[in-house]
């Protein structure tokens, strides 16, 4: 399997052209993420991997999935087209800002956000654009979540723990609340550096937390991380 592709379980990634590859925080956001989901929206698709495994995961609901650079919309359109769920996936080159989805109301919003919090951009300019917060604040997403989500909807996010203060703006500034958080450690006893958390409109009596290691004390992957991901990687 070259770099170029990566084969899940029930579908494959062709990876050439999207600035972003298919990687960990993508994978565990679509596994991790719950709704009762009719409607699927995933913000900055990349190459459509959380699109395909929100389109695995519920068998009824239509996936949209935008991004703003177009080799990634094109290459994100490719692999749903080649997938068992080409007819319920749609894929929009669009930014958020621009992306008018009509009389749709959406169960479930799921973002691996484009969050490189540095002052030293990335030099190739679709990673740059793909990976830095300017590109796409987060309260720019919860406004959006605040007017698209149906009333029991779910967003979904995944971040690097450094960002929080842009994640907690964001939220702060929506009528959203934190209903499930889950840090995320990449070795058992070593700090969280990322963190997933599940917003709702109607909080269901307090923050239900949890913490996911990838890595056990072994250094092999976790019981908990090879449960969560059982239905994709091979």
């Amino acid at each position: 399997m070259g770099n170029s592709q990566f084969r899940f379980k029930e579908f494959t990634i062709i990876q050439e052209k999207s600035a972003m590859k298919v990687g960990t925080d993508g994978v565990l956001l679509g596994a991790w993420a719950e709704a009762d989901a009719k409607q699927i929206l995933d913000i900055g698709t990349g190459t459509g991997v959380i699109a395909l495994m929100l389109a695995q995961r519920f068998p009824s609901a239509i996936v949209d999935a935008i991004d703003i650079d177009r080799n990634a919309a094109e290459e994100a359109a490719k692999n749903a087209a080649a997938s068992k769920w080409a007819n319920r996936i749609r894929i929009y080159e669009s930014s958020l800002e621009d992306f008018h989805p009509e009389e749709t109301l959406y169960d479930l919003i799921a973002i691996n956000p484009p969050f490189y919090n540095s002052t030293l951009k990335p030099d190739e300019e679709a990673r740059a654009i793909a990976r830095h917060a300017d590109s796409l604040p987060f309260d720019e997403v919860t406004r959006f979540a605040d007017q698209y989500l149906s009333a029991n909807g779910r967003l979904a996010v995944i971040y690097p723990t450094n960002n929080e203060t842009n994640i907690m703006f964001g939220v702060a500034a929506s009528t959203l609340k934190i209903l499930r958080l889950c840090d995320i450690c990449t070795k058992v006893g070593k700090p969280c550096k990322r963190r997933m958390l599940l917003l709702g409109r109607v909080s269901e009596g307090g923050v239900k937390r949890e913490q996911l290691n990838i890595l056990d004390a072994n250094g092999e992957y976790s019981k908990e991380y090879k449960q969560l991901t059982q239905d994709f990687y091979i």
